[in-house]
């Protein structure tokens, strides 16, 4: 069994919010947003005219918190009371995530509004879940992808360039984490599918990112921009939507899940904590010190955490990385599959070989800085 989940419809242009009525039109006529308070303001005006103008009633709802199941319910609760037959959600991943949870529950078409660039939210089959104090808890498996996408290329690219640095980083990752998992033969057609689409986000990721993470903030569509958040969205998010419904052991995503855990690490996005993971994959799977350099410092150009002073850990560094190994969660069967062992002792080790690697980047890039200010 192959599944595969993908939006029926997928805008990424600028100003496509002007026509977000006459899209959403024939889908519903009542329409219930949740939005970030941010979002709304960035991405509010321009929709909610359109939708005036297509004669849709809607209500809007603020949201600031995470996509728990206990605000699923209730938020549910309230759609229902409003009978409401068209969702639209305004925001970062959190929102989407909850949004889209939302419809999967009441059997509800979706339609997302990503006012950042940072993960493929707007368009996966998939909610993340969370305590309401920031814990991951676990994944939603959805039964269908948001039924649009309408993605404001201007609103990402205005977007604080941290933002897109993160998408470009979870999405950086997708290729890395994929590969290990791969096998050969029928069975495997998804997968190799989706790995073909990984290698090409890989790609356009290694020769565009940097391009799209400097013209980022300013709200001015790039090339560079439209492709990167194109493969932050689009090529992530399709890549993602091919399973069998089999286990897989995606290392950098467990330990971000892991890190989670600790209060310290909640000022990071989600895509740093996945680019910290994605370094450690690589020291488990005994990658070249060259090529982990390489990627450690496409990373650091990204500003992404290397560090575990830069996750937000203070002091006792050796047991904060036993911490965090002992707390990553993997399929067992999925984890046996892999090519190389994976367990608490050896990922402690390449979790503070990160950190040695990140602390000698950093101090690489001071010293090359003040020898261009001597000169």
């Amino acid at each position: 069994m192959i599944l595969a989940k993908a939006p029926e419809k997928y805008w990424n242009e600028p100003g496509i919010l002007t026509k977000g009525g006459e899209i959403i039109a024939p889908i519903g006529k009542r329409a219930w947003i949740l939005a970030g308070k941010t979002a709304l303001s960035v991405a509010g005006e321009a929709l909610l005219k359109s939708l005036d103008e297509s004669g849709i009633v809607y209500e809007i709802q603020v949201y600031e918190g995470y996509c728990t199941l206990e605000d699923i319910d209730i938020l549910a609760a309230a759609v229902q009371a409003s009978a409401s037959d068209v969702l639209i959600g305004i925001g970062g991943g959190k929102i989407l995530d909850t949004i889209k949870a939302v419809g999967d529950k009441l059997s509800l078409p979706v339609v997302t509004v990503p006012t950042i660039a940072a993960t493929c939210a707007a368009w996966s089959a998939l909610s993340v879940s969370y305590t309401r104090q920031g814990t991951q808890t676990g994944g939603i498996i959805l039964e269908r992808s948001p039924k649009v996408v309408l993605s404001d290329t201007a609103i990402l690219a205005a977007a604080p360039p941290r933002y897109i640095a993160a998408g470009i980083a979870d999405t950086l990752v997708k290729w890395y984490e994929a590969a290990p998992n791969v096998g050969s033969g029928p069975s495997s057609i998804h997968a190799r599918a989706g790995l073909a689409t990984s290698k090409l986000a890989l790609d356009i990721l290694e020769e565009l990112s940097i391009d799209a993470y400097l013209a980022s903030g300013r709200g001015e569509v790039t090339d560079a921009i439209s492709e990167v958040t194109n493969t932050i969205i689009f090529l992530a998010g399709q890549a993602g939507s091919l399973s069998s419904g089999r286990p897989q052991a995606y290392i950098a995503h467990a330990i971000n899940n892991s890190l989670t855990k600790q209060h310290e690490t909640h000022i990071r996005l989600h895509g740093e904590k996945v680019a910290f993971g994605l370094v450690v994959q690589l020291y488990l799977e005994g990658y070249s010190q060259t090529k982990i350099d390489n990627v450690a410092r496409l990373l650091h150009a990204l500003r992404q955490p290397l560090t575990l002073r830069e996750l937000g850990f203070k002091d006792s560094f050796r047991e904060k990385a036993a911490l965090i190994a002992n707390g990553v969660s993997l399929d067992e069967e999925a984890a046996a599959a892999l090519p190389f062992k994976v367990n608490a002792e050896l990922l402690e080790q390449a979790i503070l070989n990160t950190d040695l690697t990140g602390q000698r980047i950093a101090e690489q890039e001071q010293n090359a800085s003040r020898q261009v200010q001597a000169v």
